[in-house]
């Protein structure tokens, strides 16, 4: 083998090496975004849980009477459980 080969060899895989990293830093990055994203999501969820617990507490001791009434009770019964919040 030739010095030229060898040269050709290592800067094939220093580029070889360098693609690999690149992957990997694009990996992580989109990772701990999709991390970050998902823990605010839920975060901003919770702070919603107040307010829907308190109506859904109210539908289920007063049921609505009216059709629009039932179905925004089914709606907020079925936000609660979608985030999570505590029931009585």
């Amino acid at each position: 083998m030739t010095e030229r080969e060898v040269v050709l060899r290592q800067r094939l895989r220093r580029s070889w090496e360098l693609l690999a990293v690149s992957f990997l830093c694009a990996f992580l990055a989109a990772a701990s975004a999709m991390i970050y994203t998902n823990r605010v999501a839920r975060e901003s969820e919770r702070k919603w849980c107040g307010i829907v617990s308190t109506m859904d507490d109210a539908y289920a001791d007063t049921p609505p009477q009216t059709p629009a009434g039932r179905k925004i009770a089914v709606d907020i019964a079925r936000l609660r459980a979608d985030f999570g919040c505590p029931t009585r």
